[in-house]
């Protein structure tokens, strides 16, 4: 059954954009992945190319605590 809910101009712009980058049909569509968690993202690559840990971590410590 069809509702309808009132949002303003800012949240309508956020569902817009969800939309397209979804490739969604509907807002509904939308509203229901963002609900079920549908919308995260891979963080694969995220630290760039390095593969070793220690030299990730490195630099995340700062000089005072060594």
């Amino acid at each position: 059954m069809p509702t309808t809910i009132q949002i303003d101009n800012e949240t309508l712009d956020l569902l817009k954009r969800f939309k397209n980058n979804l490739n969604a049909g509907s807002y509904n569509d939308v509203i229901n992945a963002i609900l079920k968690g549908g919308t995260k993202k891979s963080m694969y690559g995220a630290l760039g190319k390095e593969k070793n840990m220690k030299n990730i971590l490195r630099g995340l410590r700062d000089e005072r605590d060594r």
